[in-house]
């Protein structure tokens, strides 16, 4: 009796010690979690390349106004259809790993949805930062606060990725241990869609797609940072010269508006870039993008500099 009990005690410490999953290494994680968090600066500047098309759309300027939301409803649709079909986010997909339990409610949430409140935060910051309501006290410690609450959470997840590479935790981040998921090796294709049905090969041709084009933007990324910099250090940030000339009446009312492209109702320069414009369209721009539309240079409306003759 004491040895049958000895033998499936081995038998039983034996078969849960071999379905044990191995575990990616760090640097596999580092490098799925830097390709899936390429989605949304892939999709960000899609938005802003169809608003730079048509800046005077409202179709494209609704789009742009509101991209992060629309790339957070994209993403999220993306990233359900993965968990779906592989089990995995897309970048662990292209990478060849599974999440261990399908919680894909939890893994979009904490992996989608919590990014996208970081990132919002962050423009709040930058928002109470460069406005004049410094004196209020809410204002005053919601941006001394909100530094503090993003370095925590950075640090945090450098400690669970610290305590990953040196085996003292599962978990590569505190998110992945919030939605109660493991990140393991894919060995087997997912149970979920077999592969012979048209839905199962279609997803199959379209996820290679999109992973060879954010593994492709990665390497073009990684490409522009070393040797494109070299190239653009002296002409980044050059204004283009002020015309020698003093323009007419004449001259400035037939002038076209760079936005319109209509001649240029009630003119009105930026101050530092010289450039004129109706007085309508730059002040609805520089109010929504702080920005002169040419040159790119940092302008507030205070730059804005109506035209008056005699």
């Amino acid at each position: 009796m004491s040895s049958s009990n000895i033998h499936s005690t081995v038998n039983f410490t034996s078969s849960s010690t071999a379905i044990t999953p191995p575990l990616p290494s760090v640097f596999e994680l580092l490098a799925q979690e830097r390709l899936t968090d390429l989605i949304r600066p892939c999709l960000r500047q899609v938005f802003k390349f169809l608003h730079e098309i048509r800046p005077l759309s409202n179709l494209f300027r609704i789009l742009y106004k509101y991209k992060d939301e629309f790339i957070l409803l994209i993403e999220s649709i993306v990233q359900w259809l993965y968990l779906h079909f592989y089990s995995a986010l897309i970048g662990e997909h292209f990478y060849g790993l599974k999440r261990t339990a399908n919680h894909r409610l939890r893994s979009l949430i904490f992996s989608v949805f919590l990014p996208y409140v970081q990132l919002k935060l962050e423009l709040l910051h930058e928002q109470l930062r460069t406005s004049n309501n410094q004196r209020h006290a809410t204002f005053h410690i919601l941006s001394q606060l909100l530094p503090k609450i993003q370095i925590f959470i950075e640090g945090v997840s450098w400690l669970y990725r610290l305590g990953y590479a040196f085996g003292r935790t599962e978990y590569y981040s505190p998110m992945l241990q919030l939605a109660g998921v493991k990140l393991t090796y894919s060995k087997t294709p997912s149970p979920v869609t077999p592969p012979s049905t048209t839905a199962g090969r279609f997803f199959s041709i379209i996820s290679q797609i999109m992973s060879s084009g954010l593994f492709l933007i990665q390497f073009v990324d990684w490409w522009n940072n070393t040797n494109g910099s070299k190239q653009k250090p002296t002409n980044s940030n050059i204004i283009p010269p002020l015309p020698t000339s003093t323009p007419t009446r004449q001259a400035i009312g037939k002038r076209q508006c760079p936005l319109c492209r209509q001649p240029c109702n009630v003119p009105t320069a930026v101050l530092g870039s010289g450039y004129v414009y109706c007085h309508s369209c730059i002040s609805d721009y520089v109010k929504r993008y702080h920005r002169c539309p040419t040159t790119q240079q940092p302008v507030t409306s205070e730059h804005l500099i109506k035209m008056y003759f005699d």
